[in-house]
């Protein structure tokens, strides 16, 4: 049975028995800011199980794909060198949210196991909780005899959401490989061998851990279970290796039969496929979620993933982009069940292919400096640490490949010195990291658990009062509080509110409203009175400054869809920043925009803001939202009910921030700038309304003025394009009247050559010669010499210039150029470099010009002798 059909028999099968099929979330959690990948299948429905939000359904199922390859759940360096590590896989999951318990979990698996895979009884093994008797006698109704049915531990068979929260013994299914996949002392139930295969796991939680360590019965118990479908196919295709099945061979025989001039042996060459195969699923699957390759976070995870796959594939002797290629045929095989590609598939290659180009050339520039250094070791003996740790830290270049090299040269690195260094940079990380906020707050609470509730969406006022205030150690800033507020606090890119607080006699100016700690918090400055705490507060928010910021805001949507109207569905947002004065939007896209493309968005956006639409605002259930088609920014987190801006036929996302209520108020949208901030992730900057109408005015009153500058009425840019090609015709000009009195003054130069020893030299000084025409009459001076040495020196807009060049053939005969003019070039305040038959320098004294001249007969003197 191939992967495709068991995935299928699994969702369908559920879903005959009540549960709703919910798609794959993001491998980036919309909902828990505390993981860097979503990594099994509970995690989107976190928040369910605790109680904290509801969904329109008790019972669900799901294949959604999951990341072990960072923070807790890291299984990276594993991947490849076992059977079943993945960094990438999919987890088939059914859920009771307070429904159906263990009796209906364990029947359901158990049918699923027997009847629908058809799995032969006497392979199957289980294991439950030590103390679980309920568990034991459910098995045991279900005909599975004593001798197969395991006790363990809570290290095996307990499960916790953390140290405190939901958690409940849990129990597993097992499917016994046979002596095939391993007959030694560990190849037992629950041992740490290959014979005995977990494939499912149970999860009763009908537990809550309290802060006290104490544990209590949940009042609605669920269910939690997952079922890895890489195991489980293993198991279908009679396979012992997960890397054996149709979801990895056509990715590691496409990588064997592009193998070559390797030193690995079959089993080297056997992991190096398995770990690319699975690193090119993961990388695919992460950029087609909007991860992008970076040094910082979710994108330094995927970096690492890839470079390990590109090392792997360097050792293979694929030493050109490849990954990029293999991830052509992940999109194939998963986008039926993963459907995030759709439009984006050029985007996902291309941002692979950009990040292989770009370690390949790190890669042969380590080797390069790796080969320069040991050449200078003898065989047998330590290149120092500090030359690996610096290809490793600087240039990016593994260690693991630094060690290959080093072995075939028979030689090797002190291990124990690159890990203390690596701790060294570490302590230096650490200590940058600390920082003091060099402020302390006095807080009092008048009111518990209070947060603020926002009522800023229509209306700029509201009446209030305070819950808790905080003041600075300087007296000049209070943090305030309030019970209701119309002050929007900073988020999602958009600056906080600005305003006032009038609470009896006091005046307070707001010049800032964030959100700490759930709490909307008032940056306050004591402008008038003295504060009763008692005392009704009236919260206004300054109208002028909310008035341009909600254009901006707004804008930042209507340029998104802008965005993938004209450059495709790849687009995503990477970031954002919004205030009254102007808008900042970061996007996934692999290349610069041309100024067609830039203008051709502006005048969409024109046409839209002219036509008019209300901006419409929906209350939705979250998967309701997400079923409407509305965008969700990664790494926001949303409740039960999201809140959805909609420009109909244009723009419709999850957005919490304030917002024009049509598009006209706007007036005009001006892209002022677009630039590259990261590998594949560009930043468009713009303006609207007032801000934009100024640029129009600024620019037409500059075309204006170039007009009546260049006295024409019409076609200013052809005109300055006239002016300009006559400027360089005249430069071409002057140039060949600079090179032909540069030609007299080196013929007059000429007739001082003088020989040392068998060795002609030339030394010759000049003024003001053009830098362009003084390279070139170096070249006018060894052409008339031949062989022997050319010094020139330059005095030209206070500045000194040197150039020496020797004939190859003396270069032959081991001269050097740079022999001669290091000396020089300090003479003359400067310094200088280049090869061996040629040699530059520059100085801040051309006084010394002539002494420094001087000297060369004494150099080559020197060198000659």
């Amino acid at each position: 049975m191939q992967a495709r059909e068991i995935r299928q028999k699994y969702l369908q099968f559920f879903e005959q028995r009540g549960h709703s099929v919910v798609p794959s979330s993001s491998l980036v959690p919309e909902e828990d800011p505390s993981l860097l990948f979503v990594n099994s299948g509970m995690v989107p429905f976190k928040d369910v199980f605790t109680g904290a939000s509801t969904r329109d359904y008790t019972r669900a199922t799901s294949c959604q794909r999951s990341i072990r390859a960072g923070g807790k759940h890291n299984d990276l360096e594993q991947v490849g060198y076992t059977k079943r590590h993945h960094t990438f896989f999919e987890m088939l999951g059914n859920f009771s949210f307070g429904d159906y318990f263990k009796d209906d979990a364990i029947a359901f698996a158990w049918e699923f196991v027997t009847k629908v895979l058809s799995l032969p009884l006497d392979r199957l093994y289980v294991s439950i909780y030590k103390d679980d008797e309920e568990t034991y006698r459910i098995w045991r109704s279900l005909n599975v005899p004593t001798g197969r049915i395991y006790r363990f531990g809570e290290k095996d068979n307990f499960w916790s959401m953390g140290d405190t929260g939901p958690c409940g013994p849990c129990s597993e299914i097992f499917y016994d490989l046979g002596p095939e996949a391993g007959t030694g002392p560990e190849d037992v139930m629950g041992g740490e061998g290959d014979r005995f295969l977990e494939f499912w796991n149970l999860v009763f939680m009908q537990y809550e851990t309290r802060k006290d360590g104490t544990r209590h019965v949940l009042p609605r118990p669920s269910i939690d279970t997952g079922m890895g479908l890489e195991r489980v196919t293993t198991i279908l295709q009679g396979k012992v290796s997960n890397y054996d099945t149709d979801i990895f061979t056509p990715l590691t025989s496409a990588t064997a039969s592009r193998t070559s001039g390797s030193n690995f042996n079959e089993e080297q060459r056997k992991i190096a496929c398995q770990v690319i195969a699975d690193h090119a699923r993961a990388a695919t699957m992460l950029v087609g979620d909007g991860v992008l390759p970076s040094n910082l976070g979710r994108g330094y995870v995927l970096r690492r993933i890839m470079r390990r796959a590109i090392r792997f594939s360097y050792q293979l002797g694929i030493q050109e982009p490849f990954l990029f290629d293999l991830s052509k045929e992940v999109m194939n095989s998963l986008g039926e069940a993963h459907p995030i590609f759709s439009g984006r598939e050029t985007f996902v290659t291309d941002t692979i292919r950009r990040e292989e180009d770009s370690f390949l050339k790190t890669v042969h520039k380590g080797l390069d400096l790796l080969e320069q250094e040991a050449s200078k070791v003898t065989a047998g003996n330590q290149v120092p640490a500090e030359t690996v740790f610096l290809l490793y830290d600087t240039f990016g270049f593994p260690k693991d490949l630094t060690r290959v090299v080093l072995k075939e040269r028979n030689m090797d690195f002190d291990e124990k010195r690159f890990d203390d260094l690596m701790e060294e940079q570490r302590e230096r990380a650490r200590a940058a990291q600390k920082f003091s906020s060099g402020q302390s707050w006095e807080t009092t609470v008048y009111l518990e658990d209070v947060e603020g509730e926002f009522v800023g969406y229509d209306s700029l006022q509201a009446e209030s009062f305070i819950a808790r205030v905080s003041i600075n150690e300087t007296k000049d800033v209070y943090r305030i509080v309030l019970t209701r507020t119309p002050f929007y606090a900073e988020s999602g890119g958009q600056v906080g509110d600005r305003g006032v607080l009038k609470a009896g006699g006091a005046l307070f100016r707001v010049f800032d409203c964030q959100k700490e700690e759930g709490a909307i918090v008032h940056y306050c400055e004591l402008e008038d009175g003295v504060l009763d705490p008692k005392a009704s507060v009236l919260a206004e928010v300054d109208s002028n400054h909310r008035h341009w910021v909600v254009r901006n805001h707004t804008a930042v949507h209507m340029l998104q869809a802008a965005l993938k109207e004209e450059l495709g569905e790849h687009i995503q947002q990477a970031g954002s920043y919004v205030d009254a004065e102007r808008f900042r939007f970061d996007f996934s896209h692999p290349q610069a925009l041309s100024a067609q493309e830039i203008e051709s968005i502006e005048k969409k956006l024109f046409f839209k803001l002219n036509a008019g639409r209300e901006v419409l605002v929906h209350n939705k259930p979250l998967e309701e939202a997400r079923q409407m088609g509305a965008i969700c920014p990664f790494g926001e987190k949303y409740g039960d009910v999201v809140r959805i801006i909609d420009v109909p036929g244009w723009s419709m996302e999850f957005c919490g921030g304030t917002h024009v209520r049509n598009v006209s108020e706007i007036g005009m949208i001006k892209i002022v700038s677009e630039s590259s901030i990261a590998s594949g992730v560009r930043r468009i900057e713009g303006v609207t309304s007032r801000r934009a109408f100024e640029l129009f005015q600024k620019g037409y009153q500059a075309v204006e003025s170039l007009k009546r500058t260049l006295k024409t009425k019409d076609d200013v840019i052809q005109r300055i394009d006239s002016l300009m090609e006559d400027s360089r015709q005249k430069d071409k000009e002057i140039l060949k009247l600079k090179t032909e009195l540069s030609r007299l003054e080196m013929d007059k130069a000429l007739e001082a050559i003088e020989e040392i020893g068998q060795t002609r030299v030339l030394a010759a000084s000049f003024n003001g010669v053009d830098a362009k025409v003084f390279r070139t009459m170096s070249d006018t001076a060894m052409q008339k010499i031949g062989s022997g040495i050319v010094v020139l020196g330059n005095d030209s807009d206070g500045k000194a210039s040197l150039l020496c060049r020797i004939s190859d053939d003396l270069v032959k005969k081991g001269m050097k150029a740079n022999d001669i003019l290091n000396p020089l070039a300090e003479m003359i305040g400067g310094r200088g470099g280049g090869k061996p038959n040629m040699a530059q320098a520059g100085g801040t004294q051309p006084e010394k010009l002539p002494q420094a001249m001087a000297r060369v007969s004494e150099l080559v003197r020197g060198l000659v002798s």
